[in-house]
């Protein structure tokens, strides 16, 4: 019987089985990521579209001039935006589960509302600012050509020429800044403009009003000399210096009216040699000059000084108004080489040659020539004849 081994041996020891440790690093990773997905989808997410939505808002702001026209406005948004920024950059330092974006997203949305606000009132101011400069600009402008065109050849005081060339230069500003778009300074710069020219046009004005106080006096020295020519059938000569015209009347009709130039100061009556002022009143012509006789083509010389010339000559140098060594002035005339478009002569009354000659035909030595300051609402027709207040009707200037 064969010998059985397997009762003297040793049991088999249980082996363990084998761990599968991929596996379980697998579960792990899975199950990290899933708290980590899980906190990531429960916890607070940055304004990502919010923020983009704001950065949008404040640069269309931007682009519609809120810099400009909502000055203040566009300060707060940009900060607000810059502090969602800010807020946000904090919480990205913070641990995951810990962070919260909800102040950044308040700060973001609140830059958003003010970009859009500034957008609206930037649109709206600028819009009534370009209405408010064209207006402005257009108004400005004609009230600057009216006293160009008014007032040109008037005498003025140096400061009141420079106050309308500085509103000028302002009205131009103006202009430039709105083709620029900038209307808040076109209206700022229209604004000083039209201040300055109306400053200028009042002190103008002013002047004229003083000056046409002398209206009366006018009126009775035209309707003089119209009555003489009336009367006597006679030429006369009336001298608007105003209006830088002068008129040729024959038995009280008007004949022919020639454009004229005077002296540089022709606002207001001769007062003393020198002084480049046209005088007025009631003169006749005393000498006609022609060729050698005359350095200006050809020339009518009025009888100034007269009486009244003298005599109010003499109670301004006592009232110390003028110098005591000033002198009274004379050899005024009607010539010509005029048509040099500014007023240019020593006191005299200057014609185109043309119109010299036409005139210097017209009229005689005693001719009798009027010069006022304007005959502006003073009736040149249907002067009624009567006689003259010296009683002859003839020696008008005397």
């Amino acid at each position: 019987m064969p010998f059985n081994y397997s009762r003297y041996a040793k049991p088999a020891e249980s082996v363990p089985p084998k761990k599968n440790w991929f596996l379980i690093v697998n579960l792990v990773l899975a199950l990290i990521l899933g708290v980590v997905s899980l906190i990531i989808e429960f916890s607070n997410k940055p304004p990502i579209a919010s923020f983009d939505d704001a950065r949008r808002a404040v640069s269309q702001a931007r682009h519609l001039q809120a810099a400009i026209y909502a000055a203040d406005q566009m300060r707060m948004a940009d900060s607000y935006l810059e502090q969602a920024r800010l807020l946000w950059a904090a919480e990205n330092q913070r641990w995951m589960f810990r962070r919260d974006f909800s102040r950044a997203a308040a700060m973001t949305q609140k830059a958003n509302d003010m970009a859009e606000y500034a957008a609206m009132r930037a649109t709206t101011l600028r819009d009534s600012l370009r209405w408010v400069a064209a207006t402005g600009i257009n108004l400005t402008r004609k009230r600057i050509a009216d006293i160009r065109a008014q007032f040109l050849d008037m005498p003025m005081e140096s400061h009141v020429r420079q106050t309308i060339t500085f509103s000028e230069l302002a009205i131009m500003e103006s202009e430039e800044a709105f083709k620029r778009g900038d209307y808040r300074r076109a209206v700022a710069r229209y604004q000083i403009a039209a201040k300055s020219i109306g400053s200028a046009g009042d002190e103008v004005t002013q002047i004229l009003n003083g000056y046409f106080v002398n209206v009366p006096k006018w009126r009775r020295w035209v309707q003089q000399t119209l009555r003489w020519s009336t009367e006597n059938s006679g030429t006369v000569i009336l001298v608007d210096k105003l209006a830088h015209r002068c008129q040729v009347y024959h038995k009280g009709s008007r004949t022919a009216e020639f454009p004229v130039e005077l002296g540089p100061n022709w606002l207001g009556h001769k007062r003393q040699r020198g002084d480049g002022a046209t005088p007025e009143g009631l003169y006749r012509i005393k000498r006609k000059k022609s060729g050698h006789r005359t350095a200006y083509y050809k020339a009518l010389e009025i009888d100034y000084p007269n009486a009244e010339d003298i005599a109010q000559f003499n109670a301004a140098k006592a009232r110390g108004e003028i110098s005591r060594n000033a002198g009274i002035g004379g050899l005024i005339e009607v010539h010509g080489d005029g048509g040099k478009g500014a007023n240019w002569t020593a006191g005299c009354v200057a014609l185109r040659n043309h119109d010299m000659d036409r005139l210097y035909n017209m009229v005689e030595e005693g001719t009798p020539i009027t010069i006022v300051g304007s005959l502006r609402g003073i009736s040149t027709s249907g002067v009624e004849t009567s006689q003259a207040p010296d009683g002859k009707g003839q020696n008008m200037a005397k």
